[in-house]
């Protein structure tokens, strides 16, 4: 279960292909669709709190993710990293990420992706799509695990709302002295629930997803901090500049591109 550490790097920037595909693969069988069972307040809050991103041109935050993985003794292992979001629409990311204790840079912007790993001055460049809805859309295809995908795209309310079989307000709570309001929904696929500040300027808070089509139900933990709708963003954010000793490392085959 050993990996090359400059293949850790790749993996850490979500430009392989994981294994969800091929444990998600079922039977194919008719089934009865199930019947909806939807709050209209649920919705009204989710959409209170995801129309702010989707209209932002420019926003940031900070995330906390959590992962559950199935081992192959049967054990649920979690695994954590850390991500620092930098967005501007319609095709510019840099995302800081932060686990295992290494550190990686992604970079897109200009139809590229540069991905760079400063502790080891490694670095590769593939082709990126025209908007970062079809970035985050084309790595999902490829069954890349991209936690914080859905929270850069323009159309999370949309994306959200027609995956949603049930949904209902659980009620008000507290996340460390934080009040909040508390949503579950369930969709074909998976279960979830999304802690929000309500007000003038409503905000995620926490998201939980468990996913119920592999085996041990695994569940991601996503906690959102220093949300910041209209940030100001140095004309370099989006840009890689190549240090003198950097290399440059090819990805594996079936790795990226278009």
């Amino acid at each position: 279960m050993y990996r090359s550490r400059y293949v850790f790097i790749l993996l850490a920037l979500f430009l392989l292909p994981g294994n969800a595909p091929a444990q998600e693969k079922q039977t194919k069988q008719t089934k009865t669709a199930p019947t909806k069972d939807v709050d209209p307040l649920a919705l009204d809050v989710l959409r209170a709190v995801a129309l702010p991103i989707e209209q932002a041109h420019s926003f940031s935050f900070k995330a906390l993710v959590s992962e559950e993985e199935l081992a192959s003794n049967g054990q649920i292992v979690t695994f954590f990293h850390s991500v620092d979001v930098t967005v501007q629409r319609p095709d510019k990311i840099h995302l800081i990420f932060r686990g295992k204790g290494e550190r990686v840079d992604f970079y897109t912007q200009g139809g590229t992706t540069t991905m760079y790993a400063p502790d080891h001055m490694l670095y590769a460049t593939i082709p990126a799509k025209s908007t970062i809805d079809e970035t985050v859309a084309a790595l999902e295809a490829k069954g890349v695990d991209m936690p914080i995908g859905p929270f850069l795209r323009s159309d999370l309310y949309d994306l959200a709302a027609k995956a949603v079989i049930t949904g209902y307000v659980i009620g008000r709570a507290k996340i460390f002295d934080q009040d909040v309001h508390q949503l579950a929904f369930s969709g074909p696929d998976a279960d979830w629930q999304m802690w929000v500040t309500g007000g003038d300027a409503p905000r995620i808070v926490r998201v939980e997803i468990v996913n119920r089509k592999l085996d041990g139900k695994p569940r991601t933990i996503i906690q959102f901090l220093d949300w910041d709708l209209s940030p100001n963003i140095s004309t370099d954010e989006f840009s890689f500049t190549k240090p003198a000793n950097a290399n440059q490392i090819d990805l594996l085959p079936g790795s990226g591109g278009k």
